[in-house]
């Protein structure tokens, strides 16, 4: 009889005691569809660990497993204080593939939500903040999330005030997930990857995504956080699909009348269908939500550093980011023909203008570049219900843009900070919002001096720069028997 596979054999949990690369296993913390995690301890430092391990059935998968060998580079290539920390990869004695990464005290976003259903404009912020800084950072070092949902936010406890500090999990679990555990995730092309309630339409129509499908769901998790329920919701997953396809959500003050309705305009903006509509990043559209809660009123606490670069940035009206294609009934409504007493001439005419109307913007829709800005498209104005003359056309929002700083000479590694804030890492390309005053950058890396470098980033720019190695103490010399030896008056003997 020949001996069972690995995959084959049955799942055990690793037990008490049990040794795992330098950590002593104490219990199990939860499973999922991909393994188990644990808890362990370094038996003579002390540290405090989790360890994910891969179930037997992906282990011996080795597509699976290069890409969860990737996630791990991934996380430590971004490098952001925002995202849970990976630091050692190995394989168990039965095949069985894991990593560890750090223990965070605390609870996941979603169990928040489940337990408070919804959070305050106040509340809400600071943890957005921390997750769009995470999002950002990955942006820029070309890595997209694609699965990003509450579930995969934990609120860590922060040493310093015992409040919630934004951790992002999972980068790269939605590309392993299997077909057998319902809607889930894919890499064929055609196939839909993410999580049908903050799915982006490019997602749901299993197109090649980039960035922008997080700045969705961002909004998608905006939406959930702040009205309790999701924009979108059905009995079935493929219901939800459709919908992001095609409906526009609600506005938030649909279910929260009291928030302002730049709120809305925020969350339109990330929220818009076409992917060259939302804001060019994450940092962009929390400063918009700040300021539309700083003027209705509401107490948002302090704003970091690199919220500050973009102060001036305003979101399109709601309804300059929704669907551009205006159905006739919209221009033209069918009680407002039958109370008119105008020749049937007349309202074919305007029926003829609306429709025309309609297509010239869906036409400008259509020949709109995919590009990382928002885009206002022309609308109608609005019909005047009396002579008096027609409001001020409103001044269009500023469009946002961004510059690529090409850093080189730099050790692999490096983090690229202004104001102490990580905002990229060298050597390699760093996004950042476009300007016309010098801002300084700081690069640091272990084992070498930080030094720093003034730009203007009003344009693309290659930028070269060296770092010093620390100098080390030197070792102290051993004295030898061949040494000669001084006495108190300075004589050699």
């Amino acid at each position: 009889m020949s001996t069972p596979q690995p995959a084959l054999a049955a799942e055990l949990d690793l037990e008490p005691d049990q040794m795992v690369g330098e950590y002593r296993v104490e219990g199990k913390l939860g499973q999922g569809a991909f393994g188990t995690v644990f808890k362990a301890t370094h038996p003579l430092i002390g540290k405090v660990v989790a360890i994910k391990v891969l179930a037997r059935r992906y282990s011996v998968d080795p597509e699976i497993v290069s890409r969860f060998m990737a996630e791990a580079r991934a996380v430590n290539q971004i490098r952001h204080r925002n995202i849970i920390d990976i630091f050692s990869f190995g394989q168990l004695d039965d095949g069985r593939m894991y990593y560890v990464m750090e223990y965070l005290d605390g609870e996941p976003l979603d169990a928040l939500l489940d337990r408070a259903r919804n959070l305050s404009l106040s509340d809400a912020l600071p943890i957005l903040r921390g997750i769009a800084k995470a999002l950002d950072a990955a942006h820029g070092k070309g890595i997209c999330h694609r699965d990003l949902k509450a579930e995969n936010v934990f609120l860590a406890t922060d040493p310093d005030d015992g409040g919630a500090w934004p951790k992002l999990l999972d980068f790269g679990i939605a590309k392993l997930l299997a077909p057998e555990e319902g809607l889930k995730h894919k890499t064929r092309t055609g196939a839909p990857i993410g999580t049908p309630y903050y799915m982006s339409p490019e997602q749901c129509r299993g197109k090649d995504v980039d960035h922008r499908t997080d700045i969705y769901a961002f909004g998608v998790l905006v939406y959930r956080m702040l009205a309790g329920v999701y924009p979108f919701d059905a009995d079935d997953y493929m219901t939800i699909l459709f919908m992001q396809i095609n409906d526009e959500p609600p506005p938030l003050t649909s279910h929260l009348p009291d928030l302002p309705t730049t709120i809305d305009d925020c969350v339109a903006w990330l929220l818009a269908k076409d992917p060259a509509r939302r804001p060019p990043d994450l940092r962009t559209a929390v400063r918009a939500l700040e300021h539309a809660a700083q003027d209705a009123g509401f107490d948002i606490g302090p704003v970091s550093a690199w919220d500050v670069q973009n102060a001036q940035t305003q979101p399109p009206r709601r309804s300059d980011v929704s669907r551009v294609a205006v159905p006739l009934r919209s221009a033209i409504s069918v009680a407002a023909i039958k109370r008119s007493r105008a020749p049937i001439a007349i309202v074919l005419l305007a029926l003829v203008v609306a429709a025309a109307a309609g297509g010239y913007l869906y036409w400008q829709q259509q020949q709109a570049e995919p590009a990382f800005v928002a885009f206002t498209p022309p609308r109608l104005p609005a019909p005047q219900p009396s002579p008096t003359p027609p409001a001020r056309a409103p001044v269009p929002a500023p469009k946002p843009a961004t510059v690529i700083i090409d850093v080189s000479g730099a050790p692999e590694g490096t983090e690229v900070a202004i104001a102490g804030d990580v905002v990229g890492a060298a050597p390699g390309p760093v996004q950042l919002p476009q300007g016309t005053s010098p801002i300084v950058l700081t690069f640091r890396a272990d084992g070498y001096a930080s030094t720093s470098r003034e730009i203007v980033p009003n344009a693309d720019q290659a930028l070269a720069i060296a770092l010093k190695k620390k100098k080390q103490q030197p070792a102290a010399k051993k004295a030898s028997t061949k040494d000669q030896i001084i006495d108190v008056f300075g004589e050699k003997k």
